[in-house]
């Protein structure tokens, strides 16, 4: 990457919404963040319509080999700097990855990794509720213990609904979110319930699991769009949104990459 640049670009891509943000070239904060849905077009992307120069760009993509592809040639065009992709490493920024194959970690769980790590060395529960929900534990030390991935509310409910008709037509026209986790009397909300308390009591778990390993008091970050129904449960008081964590995670790799590229 060419240091002497302005800024970096950095791009958080999702299977349902795009994030990004602009890392400055003398610091580490994010400026200019913004964010859009995916299926809105790549064309319209705000930010490349920017005329600043760029050192460059790096991503993260979970969103498929297809829309990375697009989204490359765009940011070429319009910016004229090459988009690097972001893909988990044995070890970087301080944080060691767990799995044997590191490319088999999702870029999106390694960079937001090595974004709770960049906030101060704790242990951390990391948990994106997103088309998935995925939570990793990361120790103070940097050491990734591994984590776990579970269906997240959309893909949870539509499985029920395919695998049981008259389910299926229950849920046709419900569309509410509940807001704690008291028994239902309906078979819709006993669905939507249900599926909270899963992801729920995944992260009990994880937290016991964090707790035992590292030094008793891990602390739960939640990002992702379904972090907010999480927390409006009222069942998790000790945790801390980070909605940009994840650009977070790029920012550090970014400036690790400026003093020796791989």
């Amino acid at each position: 990457m060419n240091a002497a640049a302005s800024r970096i670009l950095l791009i958080d891509v999702g299977n349902t919404r795009i994030k990004w943000a602009w890392l400055s070239g003398a610091g580490k904060e994010l400026q200019g963040a913004g964010a859009a849905r995916t299926s809105d077009g790549l064309p319209a992307l705000p930010f490349l319509d920017r005329g600043e120069a760029s050192a460059g760009a790096l991503a993260c993509n979970v969103a498929g080999v297809e829309i990375g592809r697009k989204l490359a040639g765009l940011v070429l065009e319009r910016l004229a700097v090459e988009l690097v992709f972001v893909r988990a490493r044995a070890c970087a920024c301080g944080v060691t990855a767990a799995y044997a194959n590191p490319l088999n970690l999702g870029a999106d769980r390694w960079a937001a990794l090595v974004g709770a790590h960049a906030l101060g060395p704790r242990d951390y529960c990391i948990v994106d509720a997103g088309s998935t929900v995925t939570m990793d534990l990361l120790l103070a030390d940097g050491r990734h213990l591994g984590g776990y991935i579970a269906p997240g509310r959309e893909m949870s409910l539509a499985a029920m609904a395919k695998g049981t008709a008259e389910l299926a037509s229950r849920l046709k026209d419900h569309s509410h979110k509940p807001r704690n986790l008291a028994p239902a009397t309906e078979s819709a909300e006993a669905m939507e319930m249900g599926t909270l308390a899963a992801q729920l009591g995944m992260i009990r778990t994880g937290m016991q699991t964090l707790a035992g390993e590292g030094g008793g008091s891990p602390v739960l970050l939640l990002t992702g769009g379904g972090a907010d129904d999480l927390v409006a449960t009222g069942e998790l008081p000790e945790a801390q949104v980070a909605p940009d964590l994840v650009l977070r995670g790029l920012a550090a790799l970014a400036v690790e990459l400026r003093a020796g590229p791989e």
